[in-house]
């Protein structure tokens, strides 16, 4: 295990991996996007109460909740490159800030076009899941701002996984939000398994493809970001230096 997570650490290692992961989980992608698109606009009945609008849950689902990962994600990994001072590691957190960004606006976005026609509104300040993922997003771009703001690679590393830490802590305020505080969002998870669910077994399928496809999209982007990040950091070393000249 020990051998693994050295090399793991190692830039050419993973850059040599991951090189042989993407064709698959780039078609894999592909293939179940194509599938969740699908089947939400061709093949999942309307709601009885939303109508056709809730066919955009099925994207906002999946991308709310592949958004909670990012902080969690950036806190391990500036865990350690603080304690092991694995550069690897800091790629990563590095490029999963503008990513995770993306997911929380994208989030925030196609929440308020379901509200706009379920609740009535845009947006509603009293609704704490509302708030505290604006909170997220916030919190992400000033990651962003720190590691640009700070010239020293190890202190920007060690600032940003301190301020990951704090949005791992909002990442449960955003969790258990609907049951803290009295809000617009349902207490009940839009995703259930048991047989009592308000939606029905196509509304479940659709969202489990769909959130497998997202998941699948946040591995690709957050891989080749890290591969860039890689080549650039790299960019002196004598493998680098002949991978440019083999292309």
């Amino acid at each position: 295990m020990w051998l693994w997570f050295s090399k793991l650490g190692s830039p050419k290692w993973f850059y040599d991996l991951s090189g042989k992961w993407l064709p698959w989980l780039i078609g894999a992608m592909v293939i179940f996007l194509t599938v969740g698109i699908v089947w939400a606009l061709l093949f999942l009945p309307p709601d009885y109460q939303q109508g056709h609008t809730s066919r955009i849950l099925i994207i906002h689902v999946a991308v709310a909740g592949t958004s909670l990962v990012f902080f969690p994600l950036m806190a391990v990994a500036g865990v350690i490159t603080m304690v092991w001072r694995m550069k690897l590691a800091d790629m990563v957190a590095k490029n999963a800030a503008p990513i995770g960004a993306w997911f929380s606006f994208l989030t925030l976005a196609t929440g308020s076009i379901w509200g706009s026609v379920s609740w009535g509104t845009w947006w509603e300040w009293t609704d704490a899941r509302l708030v505290t993922m604006l909170f997220q997003f916030f919190l992400l771009l000033g990651v962003i701002s720190l590691r640009s703001a700070l010239e020293d690679p190890d202190k920007a590393a060690k600032a940003c996984a301190l301020l990951s830490i704090v949005g791992l802590i909002n990442v449960i305020a955003i969790k258990y939000s609907v049951e803290f505080w009295n809000t617009l969002h349902q207490v009940s998870s839009s995703v259930s398994f048991s047989s009592d669910s308000p939606n029905g077994p196509e509304f479940l399928i659709a969202i489990i493809i769909m959130l497998i496809a997202v998941y699948l999209f946040l591995s690709v982007c957050l891989i080749m970001a890290t591969r860039n990040e890689i080549l650039q950091r790299e960019r002196r070393s004598q493998w680098v230096q002949n991978l440019v000249r083999l292309s």
